[in-house]
């Protein structure tokens, strides 16, 4: 699992190669969206996303305890979730659900699940279609 607050963060990413090009491609996209839509100082490199973050899930989390960002085992972690929508992405062969939570007016998290994580788990398959726009 990643979390992800800041610009730096990204890149931070992307010199390790952690993940393809076409992902850190679209999570920038994705991070410069949320600077731009929340950022009333202007544009700057200190933004920090301050009412939540965008979290990457990986190989071998566990979507049923994420306690690390606050959604436990004992609610059944990302599954215990209303989400606001679930979008499915595609870029470059790759594919990842974008699910965004808000748990209140002011705090929320973007999760980005790629389908690899959740190939062998038909609940998690079956509640990310469920929820999907």
């Amino acid at each position: 699992m990643r979390t992800i607050k800041r610009i730096q963060d990204i890149l931070i990413l992307r010199e390790a190669s952690v993940f393809s090009n076409g992902f850190m491609n679209f999570l920038e996209e994705e991070f410069l969206g949320l600077k731009e839509a929340f950022d009333f100082d202007g544009l700057d490199e200190t933004f920090t996303l301050e009412y939540g973050y965008l979290v990457i899930l990986q190989r071998g989390d566990n979507l049923r305890d994420l306690s690390m960002v606050g959604l436990k085992w004992a609610q059944n972690g990302l599954l215990s979730c209303m989400p606001e929508y679930i979008e499915k992405n595609e870029r470059e062969g790759e594919v990842w659900y974008k699910v965004v939570v808000v748990f209140s007016n002011d705090d929320g998290m973007i999760f980005y699940v790629p389908e690899e994580t959740v190939a062998n788990d038909d609940e998690i398959k079956t509640w990310l279609e469920e929820n999907m726009e």
